[in-house]
């Protein structure tokens, strides 16, 4: 019972101390960015885009492989042979996505672009893909998830990194106040 009230007894300076001892083990514990170790470092690569990235769908058969990008209401196809990947130039590709029905028309840069309003609006369309080249022809089938532009990203931590920083600056900041009032409690004389 000694040894716990004189334990009890600590200057501020042991206590402010402990604190920061302890402050230091759990930071030190927390992960940290990882690092590429020797032979594992690939140059300067460009850096990875952050951020949502244009709606898609992606389809493939034994004979073609079809990706549909969506920006502002407009499909771009990307139409290539499955088993060498060499893009499929002057073939017709009709489209049905929902209520968008249509042909692609073909672009002079190998691609194929198909319009609808209804790819600017926010939801999932089942997209189908009829591809006739030259005596071949196949049916391809995707979904397509159209996100809201305007929706808020708060789920996601990338987004504000700043939010976990002021978290950690919170818990400090608690650890040290309690260690004050337990420091001040400890300076009262005892009431018998």
């Amino acid at each position: 019972m000694n040894q716990l009230k004189s334990a009890l007894k600590w200057p501020l300076s042991n206590l402010l101390l402990a604190t920061l001892v302890i402050f230091f083990i759990a930071s030190s514990t927390l992960p940290g960015p990882a690092r590429a170790g020797e032979g594992h470092d690939h140059g300067d690569a460009a850096p990875a885009a952050i951020g949502a990235g244009s709606p898609r769908v992606a389809s493939h058969s034994d004979l073609f492989e079809l990706v549909g990008i969506v920006d502002r209401g407009e499909m771009t196809l990307y139409l290539d042979r499955h088993s060498n990947n060499e893009p499929v130039i002057g073939a017709k590709i009709e489209v049905e996505a929902g209520a968008a029905k249509g042909i692609a028309a073909p672009h002079a840069d190998g691609t194929y672009r198909f319009k609808h309003a209804l790819l600017a609006q926010p939801g999932t369309l089942a997209v189908s893909f009829t591809v006739m080249a030259g005596q071949e022809s196949d049916l391809l089938a995707g979904d397509l998830k159209i996100e809201d532009p305007h929706s808020s990203h708060a789920h996601d931590e990338a987004a504000r990194p700043w939010l976990r920083w002021l978290g950690y600056a919170g818990a400090a900041l608690a650890l040290l106040a309690t260690t004050f009032m337990a420091a001040r409690r400890m300076r009262r004389p005892a009431s018998l």
